[in-house]
C-alpha cells in the first residue's frame, strides 16, 4: 500500500509530465505548420481559424459593454449623488 503522500507526489509528477508533454507536443505542431505553410500547404483551415477569432472578438465586446455600463454607473454615482 501507497501512503497519501506518495500517492500525492505522483499525482504531481504525472500532471508535470503531461504539462511537458503537451509542450513538446504544441511545438512540434508548430514547427510542422510553419513548414507545411512555407511550402503553401497548411493543416489550418480558415474557416476554423475565423471561428476562434469570432470567438474572441465576441468575448472582447462583451467585455468592453460590461466596463462602459459600469464606468456610466460610476460616473452617475459621482455627478449626482
Amino acid at each position: 500500500m501507497s501512503s497519501r503522500s506518495e500517492l500525492k507526489k505522483q499525482k504531481e509528477l504525472d500532471e508535470i509530465k503531461k504539462k511537458k508533454e503537451s509542450r513538446l507536443r504544441k511545438a512540434e505542431d508548430r514547427k510542422n505548420e510553419r513548414k507545411l505553410s512555407k511550402k503553401g500547404r497548411t493543416s489550418k483551415k480558415r474557416l476554423n481559424e475565423m471561428e476562434k477569432y469570432r470567438r474572441v472578438e465576441k468575448q472582447l465586446t462583451l467585455a468592453i459593454v460590461i466596463v462602459t455600463l459600469l464606468l456610466i454607473i460610476v460616473l452617475a454615482f459621482v455627478f449626482f449623488i
